[in-house]
């Protein structure tokens, strides 16, 4: 009887257990029909995937700083494309990508792009204030007249570049130091030819405007 009653009891729990695995293997062929193939989302590019490591940019790094970002790190590349070139459609697209590429998780990539995106668009911001100085100093450049007071100019131009590097790129300043050395140069060749037209080039141009004033009689020639 006990033996007949085990054999009954074997019976009934892999009967059991045969329903259960039917129920799970059944559960689990709907769940997989019912998910659909991993695809990009939309506007989202899979070769965009190889362009996620590229680039000179410490991204996770300069998330991480406090206050804002130096204009100059504008100059970093990442996307294969200059920080001072990114868009905020251009953050919010690696929002979508860089989870997608399975690089990290959603949570984390929206925290660091965030960051980045605030960061990077006032220093872009901050660089385009230089450039339209910029922009609007070389048309004064253009149209200085071969003067000491032109050379003077120069000479002010220069300092207020120097007081303004950290509010752009190295390329935006040595740009505007080339311009300040061809009107430099300029300044001086024109003084040196006999002036045709109606007003007269300054001949004090010839002095150096950085040296104190000294009076002609006293004039020494320069050493060396």
């Amino acid at each position: 009887m006990t033996s007949s009653y085990g054999k009954s009891a074997r019976m009934a729990v892999l009967a059991i257990l045969a329903v259960l695995g039917l129920q799970i293997f059944t559960l689990h062929a709907a769940n997989a029909q019912q998910t659909p193939p991993v695809e990009p989302p939309e506007d989202v590019k899979d070769e965009d995937c190889a362009k996620i490591p590229g680039g000179n940019a410490p991204i996770n790094i300069l998330a991480r700083l406090k206050g804002g970002m130096a204009v100059e790190n504008l100059e970093y590349t990442y996307f294969r494309k200059k920080l001072h070139e990114f868009t905020q459609s251009d953050f919010d697209y690696l929002k979508k990508l860089i989870p997608y590429c399975g690089d990290q998780k959603v949570e984390q990539t929206e925290y660091i792009l965030d960051r980045l995106s605030v960061m990077v668009l006032e220093a872009q911001q901050t660089r385009q204030k230089s450039i339209d100085w910029i922009k609007a100093t070389v048309e004064v450049l253009e149209k200085l007249p071969a003067t000491k007071v032109s050379i003077e100019e120069v000479h002010n131009i220069e300092i207020e570049l120097k007081n303004r590097l950290l509010e752009m790129t190295r390329a935006d300043g040595k740009y505007l130091a080339m311009k300040l050395n061809e009107t430099r140069d300029r300044l001086y060749r024109d003084a040196a030819v006999v002036p045709t037209g109606k007003e007269p080039h300054d001949p004090a141009i010839e002095v150096s405007p950085f040296l104190p004033e000294i009076p002609t009689d006293e004039r020494k020639p320069d050493p060396g």
